[in-house]
């Protein structure tokens, strides 16, 4: 096999989004949780990246999004870079051409960050690979979920599909604050089949980023009560995994979301990215399920737009209802239907 350092070349990647359902937000050290985490990954929301790696003297990057150099981008990708170099010396002496499309909404409440990072870091470990004059499909899953993980904390759960965790905690052996492991086993079957239909409330990039409202939580005064209640929480969604229990798994879903906006608007300075018709949408979900007793239920990451979730069971009167009464409140009646999703995939160039 032709070892980089002697030539150009070229890996791609997709990887998917992710939505957490208990929710990583505060970090400490070198970009690890507050709390533990869990979350699924998505099948129709995903990153794809393709790097090219040229022989240079002089490194660097040119960054491409969509086919055009979006270079308000070059700083995080920058530091993500300056970040990793001692693990891949192959960067000291390769210019990187990084393009990337998303398959959703940039900076929306769609973890776009999640999914850039890991596929960027499926791509730098694959070349790695190649630099050693090894299999570039042969990777270590653990290795790209802390280097994600660098990138964007919640990217290193968008290493694996189906179920995963990321930061320690006593229910789980193996668990670390350094990266995510899949939760292959004990899942039950309702749970492998999960339907997510994001309504796009509003696509417009989010006023607040992640960034910022991780920092909010250093001095915020409700950060030790959080702490507990994500760890509390933690060990409930792994017993309801287990369960099946999709009543419980909804209202434990909806009140980390609600926890989550909440520290936000009592974060100093305060801030909100609820849109008026994520109210609306919110209060419909709540009545449908409460009054009338549909397995249906919300979440949201940092931004407006509504994960609706519910089993493939449901799912044709479900997405009967969301035409019929949800798709008004989205922006230009916008929606993606999405799902569980099977993880990354090393595409052929």
């Amino acid at each position: 096999m032709t070892r980089l350092n002697e030539v150009s070349a070229s890996v791609s990647w997709k990887s998917p989004s992710n939505l957490a359902i208990v929710k990583y937000w505060g970090k400490q050290g070198n970009q690890e949780p507050l709390n533990p985490s869990i979350s699924f990954s998505l099948e129709k929301s995903f990153t794809q990246t393709t790097i090219t790696a040229k022989p240079s003297e002089d490194g660097g990057f040119t960054f491409l999004l969509d086919g055009q150099k979006k270079e308000n981008f070059n700083s995080k990708i920058e530091q993500f870079l300056n970040k990793v170099r001692p693990f891949f010396p192959f960067l000291k002496n390769h210019h990187l051409v990084i393009e990337s499309h998303n398959s959703f909404p940039h900076s929306s409440g769609i973890a776009s960050s999640a999914s850039a990072m890991s596929a960027l870091a499926h791509c730098l470990v694959s070349l790695h690979q190649l630099s050693l004059g090894k299999n570039f499909n042969e990777i270590d899953k653990i290795m790209v979920s802390g280097v994600a993980r660098l990138g964007s904390g919640s990217a290193c759960r968008s290493v694996y599909g189906g179920w995963s965790l990321w930061g320690k905690t006593p229910a789980i052996a193996n668990s670390s604050n350094m990266y995510a492991i899949a939760l292959d086993n004990n899942i039950h079957p309702v749970f492998h089949s999960l339907k997510d239909t994001i309504l796009l409330v509003d696509p417009t990039p989010k006023k607040v980023s992640s960034s910022r409202g991780h920092q909010l939580m250093e001095n915020h005064p409700y950060r030790q009560a959080r702490i507990k209640q994500a760890n509390e929480n933690t060990e409930k969604l792994l017993h309801i995994l287990a369960s099946g229990d999709i009543h419980s798994f909804l209202n434990l879903a909806e009140n980390e979301t609600l926890s989550l906006h909440g520290l936000m608007m009592s974060s100093t300075p305060s801030y909100t990215l609820l849109h008026p018709n994520t109210i609306n949408l919110i209060t419909l979900i709540q009545e449908k399920r409460g009054k009338e007793g549909w397995p249906v239920g919300f979440s949201l990451d940092a931004g407006p737009n509504i994960h609706l979730l519910y089993p493939a069971s449901h799912q044709q009167p479900i997405v009967e209802w969301i035409n019929k009464d949800l798709r008004p409140y989205c922006h230009q009646g916008n929606m993606i239907h999405d799902s569980l999703g099977q993880g990354p995939e090393l595409i052929k160039i």
